[in-house]
């Protein structure tokens, strides 16, 4: 629905998956959603409502034991091109994936219009950060694949994640225009879905 200022609302049904392909196609839950696009500007609007999510108390397991394992690393990751010239993800990188993933989402979500949207092609490089904090922290550089010019924009991204915390992203864009720099904080766990953002 468009209408003469210009704003256009999209109703949509969906399903969710789990994200990890090795726990195969289950259907987790199904969702309704309206996004809003305002004079073509970017950051849409979204109301959504799902139902037959994952367990949280399960979500909460997951969370944790990803955070135990990147803890417990004797040396901080540095880590390169995932996938690798191949397109192959090593198991034992997918949960550096599924991070970075989940704080790109972040940055996608920021720069998508109505007529302009993103995917993660590549992680380019990543480091993990050793601190004082419980948090863990990751400065990472990925390539997002604009879909309607075929761009391909290199975005660096500062993530800070607890898993009984709100996930901090902060990112730095270059685009064919001007960087763009942002920052917020995403509600959610590194397993499930969010339903909402907390702008900065």
């Amino acid at each position: 629905m468009i209408n003469s200022k210009k704003e256009c609302q999209v109703d949509l049904e969906f399903t969710t998956e789990h994200y990890n392909p090795e726990e195969g196609e289950e259907r987790l839950g199904k969702c309704s959603a309206q996004v809003f696009f305002k004079n073509e500007k970017p950051r849409p609007a979204i109301n959504v409502t799902c139902t037959r999510f994952m367990e949280k108390s399960k979500r909460q397991q997951e969370d944790y034991l990803l955070y135990k394992h990147m803890k417990q690393l004797k040396d901080p990751l540095d880590v390169v091109s995932i996938p690798d010239s191949h397109g192959h993800i090593d198991p034992s990188l997918r949960p550096i994936w599924d991070l970075a993933f989940l704080g790109s989402s972040y940055v996608m979500w920021e720069k998508t219009t109505q007529f302009l949207h993103y995917y993660m092609a590549q992680l380019s490089s990543v480091k993990q950060w050793k601190t004082d904090e419980d948090a863990i922290d990751f400065d990472y550089m990925v390539l997002l694949h604009e879909f309607s010019t075929q761009e391909i924009i290199p975005c660096r991204i500062h993530l800070v994640w607890h898993p009984s915390k709100p996930l901090k992203v902060k990112y730095h864009c270059q685009g064919p225009q001007a960087p763009e720099e942002a920052s917020g904080i995403e509600e959610g766990s590194a397993v499930a879905p969010t339903t909402g953002l907390i702008n900065y």
